[in-house]
Parts: structure tokens; sequence; C-alpha cells
């Protein structure tokens, strides 16, 4: 075999390879964090009711968030975002106490008139940025 063709079934046996996977192993994890959070339509007693990432204009969007490792005093904060990318509130939290597990109740109150499309939320503690949610508002529930 001459060495171009050889070169020509090389890079024809390259772009045919399978999509690659792989990950890595991060922690152990210190300091305080997000055990867990979700979007609801309401939270009752501290326990997120209706869990959802689609909501109605008009509704109230709930975010709720379970943190661990807390060594109070801290700061956690909550930054909503329109489907234009426009900060359209924020909400900051005073975490006090002795207990290294709080939950946290953020709230956006959506209007009727409130824009359809992707929203964001980010969640900071300490003004670090910590995760994000999105989710859709509508004008009537799909279905």
């Amino acid at each position: 075999m001459s060495l171009a063709l050889i070169c020509g079934c090389a890079v024809v046996l390259a772009g045919c390879e399978e999509e690659r996977t792989g990950g890595e192993v991060v922690g152990p994890l210190g300091g305080p964090r997000v055990a867990e959070s979700v979007l609801a339509l309401e939270v009752i007693d501290g326990v997120p009711v209706g869990i959802t990432d689609i909501f109605v204009q008009g509704e109230d969007v709930h975010l709720w968030v379970h943190w661990e490792d807390l060594d109070p005093p801290h700061e956690a904060e909550a930054v909503w975002f329109d489907p234009s990318a426009e900060q359209v509130g924020f909400t900051v939290l005073e975490i006090r106490g002795r207990a290294a597990e709080q939950i946290t109740v953020f709230t956006l109150e959506l209007t009727q008139f409130s824009e359809t499309g992707r929203w964001d939320v980010e969640l900071y503690l300490d003004g670090e940025f910590q995760r994000s949610h999105s989710f859709l508002v509508v004008d009537i529930l799909p279905g």
C-alpha cells in the first residue's frame, strides 16, 4: 500500500470513532454546601410541595434549599433572571443559629404579565456561586 492510501484510511477511521465518556471524582467536599435544592409551587412547614420546573404566569416560584455543614453566620442569596437574561430581583437571607443544617426558601412572585419563556435563578452563599435552576414560565399549562 502506498503511504497516501494508508494516511487516507487513517483519516477516515479517525472520523468514525465512537463518542467517548469520562468522569472524575471531586472531593472530599469541605465546608458549607447545598445538599439539595428544588423549585416548587409551595413550601408548607418547610417541605416543598408541587416540585416542578414549569410555572404559569401569576404563580409564585419557590426555591427550596437544604444546606449542610454550615457554621453560621452566612448570607444566602438568590438572583432571578427573566428570559432576556435581565436581573429581575434578588433576595439575601442571613443564616444564623447553631444548626449545621438549614432550610432556606426564596420566592419570586410572577405577575399575570410576567414574560413567558426560560427563566433562571442563581444561588450564592457568602458571595460564592453554588448552583442554578432553570424553569419555564407559560401562559397556560400544556396538555
